[in-house]
């Protein structure tokens, strides 16, 4: 039997359909390699499916180690976990937004006591993430043969309201991962960068200056943290000289970093308001560049001049004292410089 011709109407409609299940389909993305030592977010599941689901933002581009890192996967891993937890649609509850991080995660994972460390995440109705910098806060034992590991990640997220109000807030959040079958997997988050904290109207004049220096990257958990007086002046001073000699972009001053120099009973300087990690100097990662020469050499060189410094920390190479050990360097400090002040402790 022959089919009537369709009409142009009944074409039209056709048309549209196609269109209509093409852009349900989408393009085809690339297989995620095995060798990454990650593995991509589940799927988004729902204990409470309905008929019109929430429909998802599209993905942001997933984090790619830089150039030198001496550990990328550990990185990855990290970044893809916080990634999946500052990805939310209107709709998403909390435990669904966790649930499509289950693939990156270890089998001590607990669930409910990290969306309880989470919740500043889930402020407002939906968000969207970009991976600033993942920075290394520690490993166990120190080396690239490593099978526990500290992350400090910097994430900017853009928080959306039910009223379509959008903020960004660049947070920095603690990660700890372990090796489980040869791939890193996250254990815990031990914090989601804080809470607000206004700027007093009192701040002194020249803590005010560093903190508005263009020269001077700062995510809003580093200036929480100064505008409560949870960090030492002197080390906002240093700060300050390092951004004298180049711009830079700091990862953490006190919030975000662990307590403890990581596998140590050792309080770190950054628990005692005392120090700053830069991963950025003279626009250029520290990890890629070093500090022998160059930006970051002279940041450090600059802080280091200082007499309110205790203690620098860098990448391999870059000691500036020998034996003397005001100055140090180990893999941990491969992707930042670290400026104390106060009282020395090595290795914080």
């Amino acid at each position: 039997m022959t089919s009537a011709p369709l009409d142009r109407r009944s074409l039209l409609r056709l048309a549209a359909l196609s269109v209509v299940a093409a852009g349900c389909r989408g393009p085809a993305g690339p297989a995620d390699p095995v060798a990454s030592g990650s593995a991509r977010p589940a799927s988004p599941r729902s204990a409470r499916p309905s008929a019109s689901p929430p429909r998802p933002s599209a993905p942001p581009p997933r984090y790619v180690p830089l150039a030198g890192e001496a550990l990328p996967n550990l990185k990855r891993a990290a970044a893809d976990f916080v990634q999946a937890l500052v990805t939310r649609s209107p709709g998403q509850r909390p435990e669904d937004v966790l649930g499509t991080a289950t693939g990156l995660v270890a089998p001590e994972f607990q669930g409910d006591a990290v969306l309880r460390v989470a919740a500043p995440l889930f402020a407002e109705q939906s968000s969207a993430g970009q991976i600033v910098y993942p920075q290394l806060s520690g490993l166990a034992p120190l080396g690239t043969g490593a099978t526990s590991a500290g992350v400090m990640v910097v994430v900017r997220q853009r928080l959306t309201s039910k009223n379509d109000r959008s903020k960004d807030v660049v947070r920095v959040l603690d990660v700890r991962l372990r090796v489980v079958g040869g791939v890193w997997r996250v254990v815990d988050l031990v914090t989601a960068g804080g809470e607000p904290v206004d700027r007093p109207r009192d701040l002194p004049a020249k803590i005010a200056a560093v903190l508005d220096d263009p020269r001077i990257q700062l995510p809003d958990t580093c200036r929480w943290d100064v505008h409560a007086g949870r960090v030492s002046p002197d080390m906002v001073a240093v700060l300050g000289a390092a951004a004298a000699v180049t711009p830079v972009a700091v990862t953490v001053m006190r919030t975000g970093h662990p307590l403890n120099v990581f596998g140590t009973s050792k309080i770190s300087n950054h628990t005692q308001g005392r120090a700053v990690d830069l991963w950025r100097a003279g626009g250029q990662p520290v990890v890629s560049i070093g500090a022998m020469t160059g930006p970051a050499h002279s940041a450090l060189v600059a802080a280091f001049a200082d007499p309110r410094t205790r203690q620098t920390g860098s990448p391999p190479g870059s000691d500036l004292d020998g034996p003397r050990r005001r100055s140090f360097t180990d893999l941990v400090h491969q992707d930042h410089l670290h400026l104390a002040v106060g009282a020395r402790t090595a290795g914080g």
